[in-house]
């Protein structure tokens, strides 16, 4: 009897004990504060480097603000590392934060010892509860170098009182990992004035006459290297000026005689081929153009080049061409040279390979991007041995086939042809990223740039395993091809989706130009119309893949057209859309559905749920994309 009273009173106590832990739990959650979206805000001021070494700290640095009256001291600091859709670390802390208080944290983060890896910070500010009040998003590249993942920008003033460490610091939040250094120089035949050294860098003018401060090009090395950022020394592969060509006598020099000539049946010119930049007050204001395959012309320009890496702390060069001009000959009459076949040479873009191999080999271990103008001679470019492939678009030239680059498809399909002849001569042997140059607003002349027009071709170029050079001097976005005058800015709705694409795009690097080749997947979408080929107000089914994913990139182009030249900023957001019945056919069997947009929940995956069908034209699966604003990726595993 006693035995039993004893079990009663043991059990009696147990749940009382229960039911008081149950009260303190409820207690404790009656008591934990409910935020509203807006009373707490958190902000990624963004990461210490633009790329990181495998195994190498990352400092991500943010912005907590309270913006209520009262103090916020129940919420927790949540940060999650994503590699696509996988959490790969996370961790958590206490905050508090008075009323109106803001603080500024300091992360830090252990970067995995695999190479060539992107990844998406999460970082969120949440109640006791888990649940999110507010939250922000990084992207973390780590790559031992830039070359499989080039983020190409640019620098174009180098004024006395250039806030150097403050624009690199800006075109960091891009994740700019190499610089074009445009017009730096003095002449395009003598890039360094003979007086300025190492130990005495001085002031030069350029073509133009805008002086050039030696100390400032060196602080933007210095804060660039700081940053793991490669910067590039731009000058033409082939350009001379006025004093190059003539003596203070006006006689012709040596030189005169490496120049190339338009032959007699070009309908395009006679004569000598020059360009005229413009008004020089000392006289250098016109180009004059050299044979690249001219021996003597190479020593002088390879010597030129090697001689500013003594002097300035550059990492290489970013040769540039001012397109193919048809069919030339030397200053003799001759033809340019022989090819590798043995035959002879007359355009200058079947000059290129010969002339980048001897370049790269003159260069030894500094790098070399070049760049074919409107893509003629890509092709001799994609089988160099240069080591970034880069390309400034022109919406008036052809590809090899007679098709003009004017539309999103022909970007894309030049990309695709550039990483697939590019194979053989990439380290992974993958092929290499196009960096793709398009100036996309060309005559707009006030106001800002037209969001809309960049978004687009943006979203094109990125999907088919390009990128672009389009962001610099800080803030700063062109939209012409002299540098200096890219003075219309982008408005803030503009920056602020560039930012959070840069953080797409770095963070889904290993889905968009990681070896991944298109393919002809057929797509439906309930209600809409679905093309192959980004035609103009049509969903855009561009379907990718490679060993383990398949990638189907909705582009749109509802209620818009498919040029990527947006000349004056009129091209209209295409229409927002939400709910899309998808029916994506594959052979391939699906064990998980994910989507991802630059432009959604910020850049964060999330799980799609699907089903399986057959019908007669093959297997398939069928999900819902919740919503489509300028570009979805949906990722299958």
């Amino acid at each position: 009897m006693k035995s039993h009273r004893k079990k009663y009173r043991m059990a009696g106590i147990f749940i009382i004990l229960v039911i008081c832990g149950l009260a303190l739990v409820l207690y404790r959650n009656s008591n934990t504060r409910r935020y509203e979206e807006g009373q707490l805000e958190i902000i990624v001021n963004g990461t210490d480097k633009a790329r990181y070494a495998p195994k190498e700290e990352a400092a991500i640095t943010v912005t907590v603000r309270n913006v209520m009256e009262e103090t916020a001291d129940d919420i927790l600091l949540d940060m999650k590392v994503y590699h696509l859709d996988q959490v790969v670390y996370s961790e958590q802390q206490d905050l508090a934060l008075k009323p109106g208080e803001e603080k500024e944290l300091a992360l830090k983060w252990q970067t995995p010892d695999s190479d060539y890896q992107g990844y998406l910070i999460c970082l969120q500010v949440t109640d006791g509860k888990g649940n999110c009040i507010s939250q922000d998003t990084v992207g973390i590249d780590v790559s031992s170098d830039w070359l499989k993942f080039p983020r190409y920008g640019y620098l174009c003033d180098y004024g006395e009182d250039e806030a150097a460490e403050e624009i690199i610091g800006q075109m960091n939040r891009y994740h700019i990992n190499a610089i074009e250094y445009y017009d730096w120089h003095a002449l395009h035949h003598e890039p360094l004035p003979p007086e300025v050294t190492r130990q005495s860098l001085g002031v030069w003018e350029d073509w133009s006459g805008r002086k050039i401060y030696g100390e400032t090009v060196r602080d933007y090395i210095q804060y660039a290297h700081d940053r793991n950022m490669v910067n590039m020394a731009y000058n033409m592969i082939y350009a001379g000026t006025d004093s190059f060509v003539k003596d203070a006598g006006g006689n012709p020099t040596e030189a005169a005689g490496w120049q190339i000539y338009f032959a007699p049946d070009n309908e395009r010119g006679e004569g000598m081929f020059t360009f005229k930049m413009g008004s020089s007050p000392s006289g250098n204001g016109n180009l004059y153009f050299m044979n690249p395959l001219n021996p003597d012309w190479q020593k002088h320009i390879f010597s030129q080049e090697n001689h500013i890496f003594e002097v300035l702390d550059f990492d290489g060069w970013h040769g540039d061409t001012v397109g193919e001009w048809g069919k030339m000959t030397d200053a003799s009459g001759n033809p340019l040279g022989t090819g590798e076949d043995g035959e002879a040479v007359y355009e200058v873009k079947e000059t290129y390979r010969q002339f980048l191999n001897a370049a790269k080999d003159a260069l030894g271990e500094r790098y070399l991007s070049f760049n074919p103008v409107g893509a003629q001679g890509i092709e001799q470019v994609n089988t160099s041995n240069a080591d970034v492939l880069y390309t400034e678009f022109w919406p008036w030239d052809q590809d090899r086939n007679g098709v003009p680059y004017n539309t999103y498809q022909s970007l894309a399909t030049e990309i695709e042809r550039t990483m697939e002849e590019s194979k053989t001569y990439s380290a992974d042997g993958k092929g290499k990223s196009l960096v793709v140059k398009a100036y996309i607003n060309y005559y707009k002349t006030t106001g800002t740039l037209n969001a809309p027009g960049v978004l687009l071709c943006d979203a094109a170029v990125y999907a088919a395993g390009g990128s672009r050079l389009e962001i610099g001097s800080g803030n700063h976005m062109l939209h012409v091809e002299y540098y200096p005058d890219d003075d219309i800015p982008m408005g803030d709705e503009l920056q602020e989706a560039m930012v959070k694409l840069a953080d797409f795009t770095v963070a889904y690097e290993n889905l968009l130009r990681d070896g991944q080749y298109t393919t002809e997947n057929r797509v439906e979408i309930a209600g809409y119309q679905v093309s192959k080929n980004g035609q103009s107000d049509t969903i855009w089914s561009y379907t990718r893949a490679d060993g383990e994913y398949e990638m189907l990139h909705l582009i749109n182009l509802l209620g818009t057209d498919n040029e990527w030249r947006d000349e004056r900023g009129k091209k209209e957001a295409p229409a927002y859309v939400e709910n899309l019945a998808v029916k994506y056919y594959t052979e391939r069997d699906v064990a998980q559905v994910q989507m991802a947009s630059f432009s959604l929940d910020g850049g964060k995956s999330r799980e799609l749920p699907f089903e399986k069908g057959e019908d007669a034209d093959g297997r398939y699966i069928t999900f819902e994309v919740p919503s489509l604003a300028y570009w979805d990726m949906v990722y299958m595993k």
